[in-house]
């Protein structure tokens, strides 16, 4: 945060002591510090935000709101507007943390963090549209922004607009810290897409790590489209053949049956239900 204007210069020494005590999570020295500062210059802005943010990592939500309010009596500070949305946003009041959230980017139109927020906070209300908004607003700032990617992809997919799912993945592709969610996903994406190689390829890496997975999407992968039409045969009664023996209730289906009926389902159009056969045998 840029410090004020015309303060003290005894008030910034104190001030910058006081961050030095922060930053080695001293906080309670810290605290008297700042408050030094502030009594030396009622008008410190900045030494206001970090109290607040000093409450708010020891857990102290009503001093750190009490304290966020102090400085906005001050200025309304886009920062601090967006503290004070923090807190209602870790409190799990949504509504709430929007209106700062919203008055922070009113002020500063550009400011990242407050659309990312805003974003979150509509995400959890399950009001989808205006977290796309927002995430969408994040990534014109910063394209290979991982989170807003990783929520923009998994919105994108709910709504079936696989491209745009596939297209926030490859963004974050190589920096991904989450390998196997990105693979994941673009598999099926490409699944969706029509690319059967391509999903076959993500889908393996994602689920390197269990074997047996890895033999189940290696036997998809290994079917020829003569092989195919041999092993299928009249898809729909295949079908409610392999469901009978998969899906009974005191079934125990094989690798080799869930196999089969995996790929009767994408060679029948039925992604959705390949996709979700997928997954449930990886819960297994």
């Amino acid at each position: 945060m840029k410090q004020s204007l015309s303060v003290p210069s005894e008030a910034i020494d104190i001030y910058n002591n006081a961050l030095n005590f922060s930053n080695m999570g001293k906080y309670d020295v810290a605290l008297n510090e700042y408050k030094r500062a502030i009594s030396i210059y009622p008008q410190f802005l900045e030494a206001y935000n970090n109290i607040g943010e000093i409450y708010s990592k020891m857990g102290d939500f009503s001093n750190a709101i009490t304290t966020y309010e102090e400085a906005l009596t001050i200025s309304r500070n886009d920062r601090v507007l967006l503290n004070i949305g923090v807190e209602y946003y870790n409190q799990q009041k949504y509504d709430k943390a929007l209106v700062y959230f919203k008055d922070s980017i009113s002020i500063n139109p550009g400011f990242l963090e407050s659309h990312f927020y805003a974003a979150m906070a509509f995400f959890n209300k399950e009001d989808y549209n205006s977290a796309v908004t927002h995430f969408q607003k994040v990534i014109n700032f910063d394209q290979r922004h991982l989170k807003a990617n990783y929520l923009l992809s998994y919105i994108y997919y709910e709504w079936k607009q696989y491209r745009n799912a596939a297209t926030c993945l490859e963004r974050i592709m190589d920096i991904a810290d989450d390998k196997q969610f990105v693979n994941r996903y673009y598999g099926f994406c490409m699944y969706h897409l029509g690319n059967y190689d391509k999903a076959v390829d993500y889908l393996q890496v994602a689920l390197k790590e269990n074997p047996a997975y890895s033999r189940f999407k290696n036997y998809l992968s290994s079917l020829t489209y003569e092989n195919k039409i041999k092993e299928v045969g009249d898809v729909k009664e295949k079908i409610k053949e392999m469901e009978a023996k998969v899906m009974h209730k005191d079934s125990k289906p094989s690798l080799k049956e869930y196999s089969r009926l995996s790929m009767l389902y994408i060679f029948n159009g039925e992604y959705k239900k390949a996709e979700d056969l997928l997954t449930s045998y990886k819960l297994q």
